[in-house]
């Protein structure tokens, strides 16, 4: 549960201001109730050097309790399913730490990795909780004493930022994704964005497109269905191949230029692909020669082959 300090933390974040360069949809905007005493706008907007579509809200705030690290402003971005995805700090804008000192790349790098985490025990304690309370720290810029952080916790925090770190985790992985999910049947409908997901390396877009995808809409998506059977993520080519359905399966016409590709496939898909077909021509079956000839198939799909040349089914 929430605790004081974190209230405090979340209630000095209430300035904010517009991103710079970003064209909003101005249509799709989230209010998003952080806790009792803040409330920020998350707008839909395109990025306009990627063309992709994010989640976006800025933030300026003094986010150190006890001042040790200097205002922040930031650009936060989730995905269109509600994960965090990225922060961006406006040109001439630096995060510090503790007694000011700048953050380096390695404290970015670790600031995303760790925002990333949803399992971090960030989630799970209260800030006061990863303080060393028998430890002291002085600060030079302030004449003043401060609490470090436990070295068992180390690893979950930038070292010397750990209000920033706490503080931004809880707002991008609260209740904002779930807010953001509840607009996506409608968002995805409007701005049509059917597209972007089927040609997103994102394999949660890619699941979203094929479950909106219906049956008189197949024959007209199967470039597109045929492409994501070479998707890295290990479920997205097995669903794309059930929604390309029998019809496909029994049309060498329309199966032989993916045949052509057999050992791009992930190994498993290869059997399923293999299995499947029916009806082979000419074609399929000088396609077929040429692959079991392959020194990068295995013994099993061999044997699937020469039962298609045989057209054993």
């Amino acid at each position: 549960m929430m605790n004081h300090w974190m209230i405090l933390f979340l209630f000095l974040l209430s300035f904010q201001s517009k991103g710079q360069q970003k064209p909003i949809v101005p249509e799709v905007s989230i209010e998003y109730r952080v806790n009792d005493t803040l409330e920020i706008q998350v707008n839909l907007i395109q990025d306009q050097k990627t063309s992709a579509y994010y989640y976006h809200t800025f933030l300026a705030t003094d986010i150190c309790n006890d001042k040790v690290c200097l205002p922040i402003q930031v650009e936060l971005f989730w995905n269109l399913m509600g994960e965090y995805d990225h922060f961006s700090i406006p040109q001439g804008q630096v995060f510090t730490k503790f007694d000011h000192q700048y953050f380096d790349q390695t404290d970015y790098d670790l600031l995303q990795e760790i925002l990333l985490d949803t399992l971090s025990p960030i989630r799970d304690y209260a800030v006061e909780e990863f303080l060393d309370k028998k430890e002291q720290k002085y600060s030079v810029e302030l004449d003043a004493i401060t609490r470090p952080t436990l070295k068992v916790f180390s690893n979950v925090t930038v070292p010397g930022a750990l209000y920033t770190v706490y503080a931004l985790w809880h707002i991008v992985n609260g209740n904002i994704k779930q807010l953001i999910r509840n607009q996506l049947d409608v968002v995805y409908k409007q701005h049509q964005f059917a597209d972007f997901f089927a040609t997103s390396n994102n394999a949660s877009y890619q699941e979203y497109y094929l479950e909106k995808l219906t049956g008189d809409q197949v024959v007209a998506a199967e470039p597109i269905l045929v492409r994501l059977l070479f998707s890295h993520d290990d479920y997205i080519p097995h669903y794309a191949w059930r929604k390309l359905g029998a019809a496909y399966y029994a049309d060498p016409e329309r199966y032989n230029n993916l045949l052509k590709d057999l050992e791009k496939l992930k190994p498993h898909l290869q059997l399923v692909v293999l299995r499947s077909l029916s009806r082979p021509n000419l074609r399929t079956k000088e396609i077929l020669m040429d692959k079991a000839q392959s020194k990068t198939l295995l013994q099993n799909q061999k044997e699937l082959i020469y039962k298609l040349l045989n057209y054993e089914k």
